[in-house]
């Protein structure tokens, strides 16, 4: 089956089946204990070198059109393992079609308290399969494998000192080779029953965790662009508006250069967020990756610290963004076309994660820096789960 066909028949499917989940919920004909059903709102497609994969990300009261984004990944036992291990000892080995893993956490030989701390979802798992000597991705595939589905389940990785956390609401897996009739199968086997799939249910006390364990996903997915993790961000309002103590921000605005020193070749700026702040103006914040191929974000001694290029780029462009402010007819526009108004703006540049940023590292290599902030992914997950 070619990688489009793919991605057609699983959004037309997921559509059709949250359609009649939504109505049925809104009928009055669904049975959630009390708790609150949450839609997933992104379709992540991924194509590896010999399978396919639907993953539905996200975490919304009510149902709305899927988010479609395309990924590209040379092996599946990195897109699940999240390290760059090509082989694997793993704890199931699917080898047929229509395998279901539910319900449950796959972790290495691990310490959970270690880990819950930073994925404090892992709490609300009743089910942890360990395996005694896994390693690489907790699952793999033969050559006699069809398609699987996992569902709500959490997979905990483990390489040296480093641990990464996926966790999927649900993903269908299938071999490049797949026929529609197969497809078909596997969806059906998925949605038969009584039971809701690909929602997430859960207590208002649950609810954050969720919506961060979702993030988390995104940004310790090696090569996932930074696009895919501003388009959760723009779906999940509330992330950014709990961390940052805010009511209102603006997406990506396109704001024109109409003024400047003479020396600017763009033609506008288009900063991923602009975030209100309690006195009515805003901040500016750019989003890049963990960088999860960097064992550290800075690089040279403390008397030489400095933040790796990929960083010092996202710095730059900071401060490019805060000079187009300075000028007036720029400010005008911005305030006419947003509502937006900018003075003495905090810069915050959100980049890399837990495992390779170091608080005093940082705070050496913005030395040279003025009013630029950087917070890891990991933090800002903190930051939305415990405010109040």
């Amino acid at each position: 089956m070619l990688f489009d066909k793919f991605a057609e028949k699983t959004k037309k499917n997921w559509t059709s089946y949250f359609t009649m989940v939504s109505t049925a919920q809104k009928e009055g004909r669904t049975d959630s204990n009390g708790k609150k059903i949450l839609y997933p709102n992104i379709l992540l497609l991924t194509q590896c070198k010999n399978h396919y994969i639907a993953e539905l990300i996200g975490a919304n009261e009510k149902f709305q059109p899927l988010t479609i984004k395309i990924h590209k990944e040379a092996s599946i036992l990195r897109y699940l393992g999240q390290f760059d291990d090509t082989t694997s000892n793993p704890i199931f080995y699917m080898n047929a079609a229509c395998n279901i893993i539910s319900q449950m956490c796959l972790s290495h030989p691990i310490t959970f308290e270690a880990t819950e701390k930073r994925f404090p979802h892992l709490a609300l798992h009743g089910t942890k399969m360990i395996g005694t000597n896994a390693h690489g991705s907790t699952l793999a595939f033969g050559k006699d494998f069809t398609s699987c589905s996992i569902d709500n389940c959490t997979l905990l990785n483990h390489k040296e000192n480093t641990y990464r956390c996926k966790s999927i609401l649900s993903a269908l897996i299938v071999k490049k080779s797949i026929t529609n009739a197969e497809l078909e199968e596997l969806f059906n086997s998925v949605t038969k029953d009584k039971f809701i799939s690909g929602v997430h249910t859960v207590s208002d006390t649950e609810q954050r965790l969720m919506i961060a364990s979702q993030l988390q996903n995104l940004y310790l997915s090696p090569g996932l662009r930074e696009t895919t993790i501003g388009e959760f961000l723009k779906l999940h309002p509330e992330i950014i508006k709990h961390a940052f103590n805010s009511d209102y921000f603006e997406y990506e605005p396109s704001l024109e250069w109409l003024e400047h020193d003479g020396t600017c070749t763009d033609t506008e700026i288009n900063p991923d967020l602009l975030i209100k702040r309690e006195d009515g103006y805003f901040d500016i914040c750019d989003l890049k990756t963990a960088k999860l191929d960097k064992k550290k974000i800075t690089k040279a001694s403390r008397s030489r610290r400095r933040f790796i290029d990929y960083v010092a780029e996202g710095m730059a462009q900071l401060a490019n963004y805060r000079e187009y402010f300075k000028y007036p007819k720029n400010a005008g526009l911005a305030k006419k076309k947003y509502g937006i108004e900018v003075n003495n703006p905090r810069l915050i540049l959100v980049v890399g994660s837990w495992d390779n940023l170091d608080a005093d590292e940082v705070n050496q290599a913005c030395r040279q820096y003025t009013g630029i902030d950087v917070i890891d992914y990991d933090t800002l997950s903190q930051l939305y789960i415990y405010s109040k």
